[in-house]
């Protein structure tokens, strides 16, 4: 430092200026906005009708997806572009209206179809992820949600129980009205002279069985329930036979 400099702050000191201290510069921060989630649910998007239905409901169908999706805020960038699914539809339309006896316009059509199905399957793939599972935001694209499946209750007692003579003697065939949510069928018989005391059998994934070894010339009383994810059901009306 030179003498000249020395002297400037000295006088300063002697006149009791004392500097104001210098701030640091405050910079101001963009802050931005928390991140949009998206809602999280359940619903998923049903496609096999997509190879299922008939032409035409296909056709419908693709028109309910573009006016869904089309301007939907929900989906920004759809993969693949809505260009490309109206393309492929037009070309399918096409395809549909000039197969009519020919063979090779009806492989035309098929080809048709395979490529659009293609496209919405991978569409579908594109809603599911963005839509979140949220059941609104899914079916607002023009897509359907698949059917959630509810628990089976208590299932009723089987009906329509009936006994024939089997091909021996001291047989009993009995067969009941299969219920389609029924896992197996639990069978039980007594005399009809000692009705409380009943003879429980293994359980049968059929929906019949054959009773053997019982008495001939003794009448015999047989109830069947149907075991479901609920549990069995209430024991179903007793038939009674006579057996031979």
């Amino acid at each position: 430092m030179n003498a000249n400099a020395r002297c400037t702050v000295a006088g300063a000191a002697d006149d009791g200026v004392t500097a104001a201290p210098t701030s640091p510069a405050t910079t101001a921060v963009a802050v931005s906005p928390p991140p949009t989630v998206a809602p999280v649910g359940k619903a998923k998007v049903a496609i096999g009708y997509l190879s299922e239905t008939s032409d035409a409901n296909l056709i419908v169908a693709i028109q309910s997806i573009l006016t869904g999706m089309t301007g939907n805020a929900a989906y920004p960038s759809p993969n693949p572009t809505l260009a490309n699914i109206t393309a492929a539809r037009d070309s399918y339309i096409a395809a549909v209206n000039a197969a009519k006896d020919s063979r090779r316009q009806i492989a035309v059509r098929r080809q048709q179809r395979v490529a659009v199905v293609a496209l919405l399957r991978t569409l579908a793939l594109y809603v599911q992820a963005a839509s979140g599972g949220d059941l609104p935001t899914l079916v607002s694209s023009g897509f359907i949600a698949q059917r959630r499946r509810q628990p089976v209750g208590p299932l009723p007692p089987p009906a329509n129980l009936r006994l024939t003579r089997g091909s021996n003697s001291g047989q009993i065939i009995a067969r009941c009205q299969k219920l389609k949510q029924a896992r197996a069928y639990e069978w039980r018989y007594a005399s009809v002279a000692t009705p409380a005391a009943w003879v429980e059998l293994d359980s049968t994934f059929a929906a019949s069985i054959i009773l053997s070894g019982l008495v001939p010339g003794t009448q015999y009383s047989v109830q069947v329930r149907a075991l479901g994810t609920a549990g069995p059901s209430d024991w179903s009306d007793a038939a009674m036979l006579m057996v031979v």
